[in-house]
């Protein structure tokens, strides 16, 4: 008999799951959209873009959104729609189950910011272009002179920089003469770091970095008009000319 009962418990349980499974299902599919609401998950190191403004524009993109059910939307459509947004890297939507659309956004995060012929924007580390925002302004390098339109190089070097917290500590602008040659400005001393053609440049910064650390005292940064590193296997320091 115990036995018996046991077999009958099981059986019981083994029904009732696939009948809560329908259910769930079926009530997932009745949800109803009721409001859209937008993360932004760094927004503490970027402020690109604004939370409500994204709201706003699905809701005039989609004005029939609320009150739809959760299974009648497209989350595919609405994502790509989100990521034409320059500044806006990569976007996730989901339903929370409760009949609230969350969208997580991710922004382009710069390293760079470039004052070029045709204008002023940010790059990200794979070069991407991200404008500049009246209501945020990063503080990243920046690079100035003949930048180029191939920009490959110039995002190469700011990258290097950008990862090494030393660098990003130290260099302030990065300067492009016409020849191509890259000039660093620093944050501390009145010298000027002459990096030559954008080659080499990891073997250049750790000589540079040699210098700083083991060679120079920090005293005598500004007592120093230019640090050569434009050839090989060489660091050439200049004093400044006394009056």
């Amino acid at each position: 008999m115990v036995k018996l009962v046991g077999i009958l418990k099981w059986v019981l349980l083994l029904g009732y799951f696939p009948v809560m499974l329908a259910f769930v299902s079926v009530s997932h599919q009745s949800v109803v959209c009721s409001d859209v609401n937008v993360i932004v998950k760094d927004s503490a190191q970027a402020r690109f873009v604004n939370a409500e403004d994204v709201r706003k524009s699905i809701l005039n993109a989609y004005p029939s959104l609320l009150g739809k059910t959760v299974s009648q939307l497209n989350f595919n459509e609405m994502e790509a729609f989100v990521n034409k947004h320059s500044a806006i890297r990569s976007t996730q939507v989901y339903n929370s189950g409760s009949g609230v659309l969350n969208v997580m956004i991710t922004q382009h995060e710069p390293i760079l910011r470039v004052f070029a012929a045709e204008g002023t924007f940010y790059l990200d580390e794979t070069g991407r272009q991200v404008p500049v925002s009246s209501n945020f302004s990063a503080h990243v390098l920046v690079a100035s002179g003949t930048v180029p339109k191939d920009r490959s190089d110039l995002v190469k070097v700011a990258r290097k920089l950008a990862r090494d917290p030393f660098w990003t500590a130290q260099m302030e602008q990065i300067y492009i003469r016409r020849n191509n040659e890259y000039i660093l400005v620093p944050r501390v001393g009145d010298h000027l770091i002459l990096l030559g053609q954008p080659e080499d440049v990891e073997k250049k910064l750790r000589n540079l970095k040699v210098l700083y650390t083991s060679g120079l005292d920090p005293k005598e940064w500004n007592e120093y008009q230019v640090i050569n590193l434009k050839y090989k296997n060489q660091v050439i320091c200049s004093r400044k000319r006394s009056l």
